[in-house]
């Protein structure tokens, strides 16, 4: 998943998985599981076939983007880590009506199509940016 992996990198704030993984938001070394989590141990036999069939597709095949979610991203993906931090519960957007931060954490509002947070590893913009160095 290597232009994925490269957009971990761009020098860019507000591309969320760049100011993710660079403020060690999520593990490093499990930078994809922590947001992929259904892959993992408590995800289904589906997802850790699709999981299996994803390195297969990296590694000897030729995935061509731009790739497609199997089904809508759960918001339970991001509320494990955002959940209870500061500036997620106490963000100006997400307390903007009361209902808003309801909607979210029940999943009726996605944090990824509501407008928020809607393209997360942008990977046709990545010969356009700067790229972050870690030192």
């Amino acid at each position: 998943m290597e232009p994925y992996g490269r957009s971990l990198q761009v020098d860019d704030p507000t591309w969320l998985p760049a100011s993710q993984f660079q403020n060690n938001r999520v593990p490093r070394e499990q930078a994809c599981y922590t947001c992929h989590s259904d892959y993992v141990m408590y995800g289904s036999m589906k997802a850790k076939w699709r999981g299996l069939h994803h390195i297969y597709a990296q590694y000897l095949g030729n995935p061509k983007p731009p790739l497609h979610l199997y089904r809508p991203y759960n918001n339970r993906e991001c509320l494990h880590c955002h959940a209870g931090s500061r500036t997620f519960e106490e963000g100006a957007t997400h307390n903007a009506d009361p209902q808003i931060m309801a909607d979210i954490k029940s999943n009726r509002m996605s944090c990824l199509t509501s407008g928020c947070h809607d393209q997360i590893h942008n990977t046709t913009k990545l010969n356009e940016v700067k790229y972050w160095n870690a030192k």
